[in-house]
């Protein structure tokens, strides 16, 4: 009897032997606790904040994001009392399901929980970047980057910049990059701003607008209203079209700043240069006669020479000259009285460039910065690519400076309350020189 009392004692021995051997040498998973209310308390385009309760026998945590039916470590914290943290590097309007675990280390190994609550989160639509612009008359174009992953777009538009009067439209075509404002007033100026959007467990989630930008609408010539409170000034060019490159090269700037401008063209150049002068016509500017051909001054010119000079620039462009410069600026009874038969009248100038004499880039312009008053008619030729290479530096200077360019019927309307008469004279905005000269 006492030897198998004496067994018995012995294997009860080994057995308590052997557990704290297992003990020693690894960790039971039924000592670490699953992590308990596992919650997403933050999201942003790219992360999401996770939060727990603490499992007091843990060393720590391992966050495991879900990947088809399988579950990635994605994180570990080492912290036992930490029971938080941030998941990072993530895609913008995207759902994520996570899990945490805690987990204890042994000697010679590592347990987790086995038990775990999914939460699943989605992040916030990343931030837009638009535009808006006036690519048709009467209209706005509001465009933003796509965002494949999001729900839809909206889409804000107002005149107040804070958009306390904005009007919003939904875009639900994720494919669609743009939207067009219509029937808008010309001249005024609008703000914009978009933002992608996407649903979540029933709730529409929002990304943050896109910076705001401004445009002005435009009329059919892509030509903003005029300023009343704003200076203006009217940019003629004489002679033209040229036979090298700067008349082209001064109409890419009236198209580049959406401007306009005079040109007061000889007949036979006009015949030369068709092309020309038909883009002069669909910018807005004003086309303008300065006789057929040049070769006459003063007393010596006649009523064909104007009249001859206007119909070969309308044959050229499509439209009839609405304004006439008499060569050298030489103006008699004769010039007067067929000017005003032909129903146009005639400009002169409040500031001479001298642009014909010097060819000097820097010289023309140092005398328009010096010299510009609102209200001014300026003369310049558009042969030379002196003037052209002046007037590429002159208009953005003086549009900072807040100068508007129009043309000289817009000029002497806006500047006298009445539209320009034919057969007379005008100097600027509302000075009239009607003595022979």
């Amino acid at each position: 009897m006492s030897n198998k009392i004496r067994l018995v004692g012995l294997f009860i021995t080994a057995i308590i032997l052997l557990s704290g051997v297992i003990a020693v040498s690894g960790v039971s998973s039924q000592n670490v606790g699953p992590v308990r209310s596992t919650q997403v308390v933050g999201t942003s385009s790219d992360s999401v904040k996770l939060k727990w309760k603490r499992v007091g026998s843990s060393d720590g945590y391992f966050i495991y994001q879900k990947a088809g039916e399988e579950y990635k470590k994605v994180q570990t914290v080492k912290d036992s009392k930490s029971v938080e943290t941030t998941v990072d590097g993530l895609d913008d309007s995207t759902q994520y399901t996570f899990c945490v675990k805690a987990y204890k280390k042994g000697r010679n190994n590592t347990v987790q929980s086995k038990k775990f609550t999914e939460v699943t989160a989605c992040t916030v639509p990343a931030k837009q970047s638009s535009s808006i612009e006036a690519v048709r008359e009467n209209s706005l174009e509001i465009s933003w980057s796509p965002n494949p992953r999001c729900a839809g777009y909206d889409v804000q538009y107002a005149k107040a910049s804070d958009f306390s009067d904005a009007q919003s439209i939904r875009i639900k075509n994720t494919d669609t990059d743009s939207t067009d404002i219509m029937e808008l007033m010309v001249g005024d100026e609008y703000y914009a701003r978009v933002r992608s959007y996407v649903y979540f467990n029933e709730e529409k989630i929002n990304g943050r607008w896109s910076e705001a930008k401004s445009a002005k609408v435009l009329d059919k010539a892509g030509i903003t209203a005029i300023d009343m409170k704003k200076p203006m000034i009217a940019v003629t060019f004489d002679d033209g079209p040229g036979y090298n490159d700067a008349s082209d090269r001064i109409l890419d700037v009236i198209e580049k700043y959406k401007i306009k401008a005079t040109f007061f063209m000889l007949g036979a150049n006009a015949e030369n240069h068709t092309k020309n002068v038909k883009r002069k016509v669909s910018l807005g500017c004003q086309i303008g006669n300065h006789t057929y051909n040049h070769e006459h001054y003063g007393k010596n010119v006649n009523a064909n020479d104007i009249i001859k000079g206007a119909n070969a620039i309308e044959k050229a462009g499509g439209v009839k000259p609405t304004a006439f410069r008499s060569p050298g600026g030489i103006t008699t009874d004769v010039i007067r009285k067929t000017c005003k038969e032909q129903n146009v009248p005639l400009y002169y100038w409040s500031l001479d460039t001298q642009d014909w004499k010097s060819r000097d880039a820097d010289k023309i312009y140092n005398t328009v910065m010096k010299h510009v008053e609102d209200g001014d008619i300026i003369l310049m030729h558009e042969i030379y690519g002196s003037t052209a290479d002046a007037f590429e530096r002159i208009v953005p200077a003086l549009i900072k400076k807040g100068y508007q360019f129009v043309t000289c019927d817009e000029l002497v309307t806006a500047k006298s309350g009445k539209a320009p008469e034919p057969g007379i004279q005008y100097v600027n905005g509302t000075t009239i020189k009607n003595k022979t000269s």
